[in-house]
């Protein structure tokens, strides 16, 4: 295995949004025995802690046992296997502690790569429906006709009314060159239609750069969707443009950014801000903090910066954003942000599952918990959908005003 996949097996994650998914290994076992029999052992003994505890299984195994004995249809033992390690994780009633199947694991792992195969198109759930963002540019499902706030009713033929997120992503997904048939209302029509999308590659930088001209400044919009595997050779690359084509000012757009890499924000913190500068705290289960301060090339930290977010700038997103403002190093302008404020390490399991557990929470530089509280901008700006309708963005236009004082 090379340094830099041994590297990214280690890291940790701070990420908001269900649909995406990272891949780490962090080497764990049970000590579990699997028995089908009906005399399967009623005590199991996890040594794995180090200090050895007895748990009485016996429950599970009848349970099991009953299902498989009398259950009037069809039953997958591996699938069944996958919903009891679920249940058991969601009994702990942290939404950002998972277990994730081979396939979840792999659409997550391929969502921060920013490559994967699918219609091109930014979902979201809105009043109970699965509503679409945007579709991305020059994407499939631009081409085909998906619309902004387009709502998706039918799937291939199936509902939608009672899917996740997830479920709906997933279906959605699949192999470039397959095609996938989804009813759709567009905003505003009362009659929905049938469009046929077919599914390609593709390929979503995290990071992109537009270089603009504001009172005859040159001000340059860095924006980031994810803190994904590139996230850091693609800043640093646009960092240095910035200062080749000597820009005034930058502007950072964090909006509907729900995370990523714990350790891509603290780079993309040591490009604005000086060496040595704490950008946040990790306190673990113990009460034990570790800090995280900016190290390395600090490109732009004499540059004027505006910071855009609102409520879909999550965890990593927020670290940034946290670090920003607690060195008053800019200005944060938007809307409240998501408010998560914990970190979780992924940990590979047998057959390509993995465990995303979360194992600390963290603080802003100055000691601030955001976690279901959010950052507050410096300046406050709505971003209504009637502005959105009209192609409006008043939290840009701000941020060029601010970022030209």
């Amino acid at each position: 295995m090379d340094k830099k996949k041994k590297k990214k097996l280690i890291a940790k994650i701070v990420l908001a949004c269900a649909a995406l998914v990272l891949v780490f290994s962090a080497g764990y076992g049970l000590g579990l025995q699997h028995n089908f029999d009906s005399n399967s052992p009623s005590n199991i003994e996890n040594s794995t802690a180090g200090k050895p505890t007895s748990v009485d299984f016996s429950l599970f195994w009848q349970t099991w046992n009953k299902v498989r004995e009398l259950y009037h249809g069809s039953s997958d033992p591996q699938t069944m296997v996958y919903g009891a390690i679920s249940g058991m994780v969601a009994s702990l009633g942290d939404p950002y502690t998972e277990f994730l199947t081979p396939t979840n694991t792999q659409a997550l792992s391929s969502d921060l790569s920013g490559q994967f195969e699918g219609i091109g198109a930014e979902l979201t759930i809105n009043d109970n429906q699965i509503t679409v963002i945007a579709p991305l540019t020059s994407s499939p499902a631009e081409k085909a006709g998906i619309k902004v706030k387009d709502i998706v009713l039918q799937i291939d033929g199936t509902s939608t009314a009672t899917m996740t997120l997830d479920q709906a992503v997933n279906k959605i997904r699949g192999t470039a060159g397959t095609s996938v048939k989804l009813q759709v209302q567009h905003s505003g029509s009362s009659q929905p239609v049938e469009i046929s999308v077919t599914r390609e590659k593709i390929d979503v930088p995290s990071v992109t750069y537009k270089l603009i001209n504001v009172n005859n400044k040159k001000i340059v919009i860095i924006s980031i969707s994810q803190f994904g595997d590139s996230t850091n050779s693609l800043l640093e690359k646009y960092a240095n443009q910035a200062i080749s084509d000597r820009a005034t000012g930058i502007i950072l757009d964090l909006r509907n950014n729900p995370g990523g890499y714990l350790d891509s924000s603290v780079f993309a913190a040591g490009i604005f801000l000086p060496n040595d500068k704490l950008v946040v705290s990790e306190v673990d289960k113990d009460g034990q903090k570790q800090e995280y301060k900016t190290s390395g090339n600090p490109i732009l930290k004499d540059s004027p910066l505006v910071v855009l977010v609102n409520g879909g700038s999550a965890s990593a997103a927020e670290i940034l954003t946290g670090a920003v403002q607690d060195n008053k190093r800019g200005e944060i302008i938007g809307e409240q942000t998501f408010g998560k404020g914990s970190v979780q390490q992924l940990v590979s399991l047998p057959g390509g599952s993995s465990l995303k557990v979360t194992i600390a929470n963290w603080l802003t530089p100055n000691g601030s918990e955001i976690n279901k509280v959010g950052i507050k901008p410096d300046i406050i700006v709505p971003l209504s959908e009637s502005d959105q309708s009209a192609s409006k963005d008043p939290q840009l236009d701000r941020a060029k005003t601010e970022v030209v004082k």
